[in-house]
Order: structure tokens, then C-alpha cells, then sequence
């Protein structure tokens, strides 16, 4: 299971009993016993097996000992190596359809799966769908296999009781059991929206069953936070309902289609709302259309916040992407937007998510973006580009097609045509990657970047920005 790094930051808080207070206290279930011996057959332990290359560093040679410390160690080519990981699943079918989570089974080259009763089997990856961490497997039997069904996720209220089942630290059929701690969580998805509880999640519980108390799967564990790696009481669970929509897809389709609104947007800060006299910070900035998306079409313009979709606020700008993804392909979506100081209606006609190479390729032929807070507009790089500039065919990165003269980056030396290439040490393909790391450097409360351009072949240029940002 992957985990991401957290700082916490411990606060002690002394109480004072001033007087007692009558509180009734919650039915807790009297036993979990007869629900974990019912569930337990559909929740099966997986074992992965993936090949990694890597780079081993060769042994020292004589000149080696005398440039000490000067030389880096040297690397001789690659070699492979098998790595070995643990999750868990369950069957959601009699005919032996499992589900689990993404990063359990990706790039693996064997996928083992094991039952209550000791049977193993392999299984087969049918479909996957990295934005939501969900995947799809398949078993072959020769007779029924027990199988549990999603529940309604939207039913499972904070303090409601919940059960896992899992193989934590390979210590298959573990039951933990705690409470629905809190909803709507997001973490670093596009699409998050994940079911915190207290129950015990652990390294290994990835993909594994969360029950309700009436045996229904209210959601898909999925992550922990943890400054050791162990469970602290912060589990996190994919709603079943999101993942009920993928898996039916992923089964019926073997991919995913998302409707798809053409926007480029970013966070609206309070110095923002107060400059275009919004009166209250919320909402998503858009900062750039794709050349006749759904939402160029409709009349949306660079510039305004998108205050609400479908008649549900848009509270942040991490709530717009869920929103639309979870709309039909082709609905007619009313789109309320803040403009030179007022609200306006759209009615947008919500097209068919493009893959990633579909729309970076959208953008290097048809479509510029404007990147704000470095005061540019970029796009991809043409045939056209290549041949002018004579670049390379294996060059990646945006061009910047504009550039405002009051732009940190003029003084810098940087001018129309130059080529982006990193940003804080994440290379570019496209105009996407860019503004998602400066979204994230934003929400951070960051105000430089590091960039780097292409300053000829074998060369490259490092350039400290700092980001306007009002």
C-alpha cells in the first residue's frame, strides 16, 4: 500500500470539568461475530508479483579511490528485480468478478488470490481506472463463489458503525471494526470523496470490503494517514456509490468515460474574491478553455469563477472536477458563473472526457492556455514549432506563445519561444501538468516555483519564479 507523507503536528489541550453532562450514549452492536463469519468468504488476501528494473552500482576501480569524494558511484546497466506485494479484495460475484484498489495489482506481472478456506487462485486484471484507485479481476471456478453487493454509501451518516475485513500485514481475515468518522474527504485525487473511519486500516487492507452493520459494502479501503505506517485511527475508504458507477463500467466497457466541461481552473483565494467583489471565497477561477470544449461552446470565459454546477455549490476548486465527472455524457449541466461583478446562467451540453494524449494533443494544434501567476500563455509544440526553432521530435514540454512585460520572467530573460520543460522537478508534457503544480504550490501557501527551459540541445536554463498570485 502507498502512503504519503504527513506532518502532524501534536496540540495538547488541558479540560476543566466544570459541571456533568448527560449525553446518551450510542447502541453499540452487541457482537460483530455472526456478520464477520457471514462476510468473511467474500473478502479474499492478494499476493502481486511485479519486475522492477533498477541500476547497480558497479564496483569501485582504482581511479575511483584517488577522486574520493568527487565522484559520484558508478552504475553499470540495468538489472531486474521482483517485488512481492500484499492487498486484499472481494468477490462481488458468484461467477468470481473481484474488486480491489489500482495500486494493489498495477504493472504486476502475476496476481494471486486467497480464500477463507485456503484455496488460491489466479486471477486475471479485466479493467482499471487509476484516477479513482479502482480495478476490476476475475477468477475462474467451477462452482458459485460466495460474494457480498454494494450499499448505498449516502446512508452511512458520521457515528454510524462500520467493519473491515482485510489482510493487513498479510495476516489475512483480520475483522477491525469502528465508526464513520467523517465524509467527503479529500486527499490528492481529482475525484476524491472518501469515507473516513476509525476502524483499523493497515498496510495490506488495500481493497478490502467496508461493511455496514446490515453486511452491504459502504465503501473500498483505500489509504491511511500514518506517520509510521501503522493505523492511527485515519482510514480512508473509496463511497461505494462512486464505486459501484466505476466497477459496473469497468466490467460493462472495460474503461471509463467521464463527461467532460474543457475548463482549466485553479483555487480562488480570498485577495481574489475580494478583487472581483465576490462575497465570499469560493468557487473555481477558470483560467483557460480548451479550443471548443462544452464549456467554450456554451459561452464560459477566461476569468470567471463557477460558483455553482447542477445547483450544488462549488465550494472549492477541487469540487468541480467530482462534480462533472459524476454527471451524464451529453446532459445539458446549469452552470452558475460570477462575472464583472455578476451572477450569470449557462446551460453547457457536457461532452466526452478526452484521454491525456487526446487533449495534450487538443492543445499542441488548437489551443493556448494562460498561466496567471507567471504572467504567460503557453501551448504544445508543433511540427510547425519544431521545424522553426529546430528542435528535436523527442523535446517535450510547452512553448510560451505570449508573454505580459511586467512578467517576473522577462526579467529573467525570458522571452516568446522559449520552452518549458520542468517545474519543480516534475517534467512537462503539457499545459495541464503546469498548472497543476502551481495550483498545489498555491494551495500550499507557496509563492515561488522553479522552472527549467531549454536553452539548446544538452543545455538547460533554471529559473527561481515567483508566482503573482492576487
Amino acid at each position: 500500500m502507498n502512503f504519503t507523507n504527513f506532518k502532524f503536528i501534536l496540540i495538547f489541550v488541558s479540560f476543566f470539568i466544570l459541571g456533568s453532562v448527560s449525553v446518551k450514549a450510542f447502541d453499540a452492536p452487541e457482537t460483530f461475530s455472526d456478520l464477520a463469519e457471514k462476510l468473511s468468504p467474500s473478502v479474499v488476501n492478494i499476493a502481486t508479483t511485479s519486475v522492477v528494473k533498477q541500476r547497480q552500482q558497479a564496483a569501485p576501480s582504482f581511479e575511483d579511490f584517488f577522486n574520493f569524494p568527487f565522484n559520484a558511484p558508478r552504475q553499470s546497466g540495468p538489472t531486474e528485480k521482483t517485488v512481492n506485494a500484499l492487498g486484499s479484495g472481494f468477490v462481488i460475484s458468484a461467477d468470481g468478478y473481484i474488486v480491489t484498489n489500482n495500486h494493489v495489482v498495477e504493472n504486476t506481472t502475476d496476481i494471486q488470490v486467497t480464500f477463507t478456506d485456503g484455496v488460491t487462485m489466479e486471477a486475471e486484471l479485466l479493467a482499471s481506472d487509476k484516477e479513482t484507485d479502482l480495478a476490476l479481476l476475475k477468477v475462474s471456478t467451477d462452482k458459485p463463489l460466495s460474494f457480498v453487493e454494494f450499499g448505498d454509501s449516502d446512508t452511512a451518516k458520521v457515528g454510524n458503525w462500520v467493519m473491515a475485513i482485510g489482510n493487513p500485514f498479510g495476516l489475512g481475515g483480520t475483522v477491525t471494526a469502528g465508526i464513520v468518522s467523517a465524509r467527503g474527504r479529500m486527499l490528492a485525487g481529482r475525484y476524491d470523496n472518501y469515507i473516513q473511519t476509525d476502524a483499523s486500516i493497515n498496510r495490506g487492507n488495500s481493497g478490502g470490503p467496508l461493511f455496514d452493520l446490515d453486511g452491504n459494502v459502504i465503501g473500498v479501503n483505500s489509504a491511511i494517514i500514518s506517520p509510521s505506517g501503522g493505523s492511527i485511527g485515519l482510514g480512508f475508504a473509496i463511497p461505494s456509490n462512486l464505486a459501484n458507477n466505476i466497477i459496473s463500467q469497468l466490467m460493462t466497457n472495460g474503461e471509463i468515460k467521464r463527461a467532460w466541461l474543457g475548463v482549466r481552473i485553479q483555487e480562488v483565494t480570498d485577495e481574489i474574491a475580494k478583487s472581483v467583489g465576490l462575497n465570499k471565497t469560493y468557487g473555481a477561477l477558470v483560467q483557460g478553455l480548451t479550443a471548443e470544449s462544452p464549456a467554450a461552446i456554451a459561452g464560459v470565459k477566461e476569468g470567471d469563477i463557477i460558483v455553482e454546477f447542477n445547483n450544488k455549490e462549488v465550494e472549492s476548486q477541487k469540487i468541480l472536477p467530482r462534480l462533472v465527472a459524476e454527471a451524464e455524457i451529453a446532459e445539458v449541466a446549469s452552470v452558475k458563473v460570477w462575472r464583472e461583478e455578476k451572477f450569470i446562467e449557462l446551460s453547457v451540453t457536457l461532452g466526452i472526457q478526452p484521454s491525456a494524449e487526446v487533449l495534450a494533443n487538443i492543445e499542441s494544434n488548437v489551443s493556448t492556455i494562460s498561466i496567471k501567476e507567471l504572467g504567460i500563455r503557453v501551448k504544445g509544440i508543433t511540427q510547425d514549432d519544431r521545424s522553426r526553432l529546430e528542435l528535436g521530435n523527442n523535446l517535450t514540454g510547452v512553448i510560451i506563445s505570449d508573454i505580459d512585460p511586467d512578467s517576473f520572467l522577462v526579467r529573467q530573460g525570458i522571452a516568446v519561444d522559449d520552452i518549458i520543460l520542468e517545474i519543480q522537478g516534475k517534467k512537462v508534457q503539457n499545459s495541464s501538468d503546469l498548472l497543476t503544480v502551481i495550483n498545489d504550490v498555491i494551495a500550499q501557501g507557496k509563492e515561488n516555483v522553479l522552472l527549467v527551459f531549454y536553452a539548446g540541445q544538452n543545455a538547460k536554463k533554471y529559473i527561481g519564479a515567483k508566482l503573482s498570485v492576487k
